[in-house]
C-alpha cells in the first residue's frame, strides 16, 4: 500500500513555499522478523539488493545499538537527479523499530517499523521529509505527483530486492 499526503506550508514573509512530503509504505511477508531485520539493518549492503540506492556509506559509527550512527546516502530514482542525504539513526530498537533524521537533499524522518501479523511480519515505513535545496521547493504544480512516483518506483524496487533476498513473497499491504 502506498499511502501519501502531501502538504504545503508557506514560510514567514519570504513569499517561499516550503512543501513536506508525508509518504507510507507497508508491507508483509511470511518472513520472521529476524530475518527481515538481518537485511534491513545492514544499511551499507542495500545498494547490492535494491535498485535505485547507488550508494549507503557509514560515516560515522554510533553506540552498541548503532543509534548515532551517521549513513550517507544516495538514491537515484526516474529522474535524472542522484539524491544525497544523510540519515542519522535516532532510535534502534531490535526487531522493531530504525528511526533516522534525514539531512541534504531530503531532510526530515524516515522510520522502519515491524510487527507479527498473520503468521508473517508486517513492514511499515514511514517518511516525513521536505526538499532540502532551494530549488527543490519551487512551486512546480506537477512537483507533488512526481514525488509521489518516484516514492512509488523506488519502494516498489526495494520490495522486489527484497522478496529475491528473503526467497520469498513481499506483498503490498491493503488497509
Amino acid at each position: 500500500m502506498y499511502q501519501s499526503i502531501v502538504e504545503t506550508t508557506s514560510t514567514s514573509n519570504a513569499e517561499r513555499s516550503i512543501t513536506n512530503y508525508r509518504l507510507q509504505t507497508v508491507w508483509w511477508t511470511p518472513a520472521a522478523v529476524d530475518q527481515i531485520w538481518g537485511i534491513l539493518a545492514d544499511y551499507a549492503a542495500w545498494p547490492t539488493w535494491w535498485r535505485g540506492i547507488q550508494n549507503v556509506e557509514v560515516m560515522f559509527d554510533g553506540d552498541e545499538s548503532g543509534a548515532g550512527t551517521i549513513l550517507r546516502q544516495q538514491w537515484r530514482r526516474m529522474v535524472p537527479f542522484t539524491l544525497v542525504f544523510d540519515l542519522e539513526m535516532l532510535r534502534i530498537e531490535s526487531g522493531k523499530l530504525l528511526e533516522g533524521r534525514a539531512s541534504g537533499d531530503l531532510e526530515g524522518i524516515c522510520k522502519w517499523t515491524f510487527a507479527p501479523a498473520n503468521g508473517g511480519t508486517e513492514i511499515r515505513f514511514d517518511v516525513n521529509v521536505r526538499p532540502g535545496r532551494w530549488w527543490m521547493n519551487l512551486p512546480i504544480p506537477f512537483a507533488p505527483r512526481v514525488v509521489r512516483a518516484n516514492f512509488e518506483t523506488i519502494m516498489r524496487w526495494g520490495r522486489e530486492g527484497l522478496q529475491r533476498k528473503l526467497g520469498m513473497p513481499v506483498d503490498v499491504r491493503r488497509q
